[in-house]
């Protein structure tokens, strides 16, 4: 059933009955339960290949409050609903979704990549590779569906491979890994390299 009254919010609270008496909370007779909103975002390996993941907002209440961290992998079954936007005191003509959580099962933590020997036999077959410019090849790799921006694809893939570490004889440490700052002018496309 869709219901075309706007989603209560902290702000709406009834202050008068149908008659217009005036009412007064009684804090001591009210019952409390745990309520949280969290937004769940489909895994980035099954999301549709240039795009970036959509989400959707999960409402979690009582026993299902806390039962999941920012980064962990869930399944959530519940009831999906729309509820319409509102703007001011009245409803637009759209609609959003949200699910109302019945329950929560968190799923493996840390997520293993599942590589076969035909997969270790193919990147060491595409090493060996004498024609190819690798570092050249993974750097188009990188977010295939931007055009160009060929300087700034090297300079993250540097960031994601890393380095080796290197101890100088007087022992002074050298870090493998580099930092990355994106200077950007509100650009949707570096914005898109970045979370990519």
């Amino acid at each position: 059933m869709t219901s075309y009254d706007p989603f209560p919010s902290s702000a709406i609270y009834p202050t008068k009955d149908d008659d217009g008496n005036l009412l007064e909370t009684e804090y001591g007779l009210c019952a409390y339960k745990d309520h949280q909103t969290v937004s769940i975002q489909e895994m980035p390996e099954k999301s549709p290949a240039g795009q970036l993941p959509r989400s959707v907002d999960i409402v979690l209440d009582n026993d299902l409050v806390d039962k999941c961290k920012p980064g962990d992998r869930v399944q959530v079954v519940g009831i999906y609903r729309c509820l319409p936007n509102k703007q001011g005191a009245f409803t637009s003509g759209t609609f959003r979704t949200i699910l109302l959580a019945n329950n929560v099962i968190l799923m493996n933590k840390e997520v293993s990549p599942q590589i076969s020997t035909d997969d270790v036999h193919k990147c060491k077959k595409f090493s060996k590779q004498k024609n190819v410019d690798v570092f050249e090849m993974l750097a188009k790799s990188l977010a295939p569906s931007i055009h160009g921006h060929e300087y700034i694809k090297k300079a993250l893939l540097c960031m994601l491979l890393g380095g080796v570490e290197k101890v100088l004889p007087n022992g002074t440490r050298l870090r493998g890994l580099t930092h990355s700052h994106t200077h950007q002018n509100h650009s949707a496309t570096l914005h898109k390299i970045g979370v990519w």
